[in-house]
């Protein structure tokens, strides 16, 4: 009885995730009410309530979610090539999450430059193991193996997919100040300064 109850609960939030994350890619978020929300996924507003505290909460989720969703697909990807060069496996990561991005700008848009919530954000530990999201742990393994010693990986880490974020939201979204085809090969030497400028001597 108390599985059945567990499982009714996450049927209902997993239906409020949804709802939103339609919502929110369709229109500006500033107009998208709890109520229409909660009409949407089939509950009563009050039980909206019981899930999330407000719509900042439930749309930061859904940000942390679709951005480590990205990440997960770019690392799997990487996973299936043998790529041994330290810095030509974080451009190969950092350009298949571009790719999904440029193909899904409506994604592009509501995660806005807060793609470093996929992976650094509370809300990922809630979603994914460190056995299924490992991109933390595969960056300073692969830091560690080829010689670049960094006196802290994750915050090498941080900076570059802030970077990324940052700088790639506009070209993405508004081909500003270049359509991201042309940015790539200004942010792919951007990002070898960056893991050869930390490096400990």
């Amino acid at each position: 009885m108390k599985s059945k109850i567990i499982e009714n609960k996450k049927i209902k939030e997993t239906k409020l995730l949804n709802a939103a994350f339609e919502l929110f890619t369709s229109k500006d978020i500033q107009n998208v009410t709890i109520s229409e929300i909660a009409k949407k996924a089939g509950v009563a507003k009050g039980t909206f309530y019981l899930y999330f505290k407000d719509k900042d909460q439930i749309r930061d989720i859904l940000i942390s979610r679709e951005a480590s969703r990205i990440f997960l697909n770019a690392q799997e990807k990487l996973d299936e090539n043998d790529i041994r060069n330290f810095e030509d496996s974080i451009i190969y990561l950092i350009n298949q999450i571009l790719n999904e991005l440029e193909s899904n700008k409506q994604v592009a848009s509501f995660i806005q430059k807060n793609l470093s919530w996929g992976i650094f954000s509370d809300y990922v530990h809630k979603s994914y193991s460190n056995d299924e999201l490992h991109i933390r742990k595969r960056f300073a393994e692969l830091a560690e193996k080829n010689a670049y010693n960094y006196e802290d990986p994750n915050l090498v880490l941080f900076m570059i997919i802030d970077f990324v974020g940052s700088t790639c939201y506009s070209s993405i979204v508004k081909n500003e100040p270049l359509p991201i085809r042309e940015y790539k090969p200004y942010l792919f030497d951007a990002i070898r300064a960056i893991l050869q400028s930390q490096k400990k001597s």
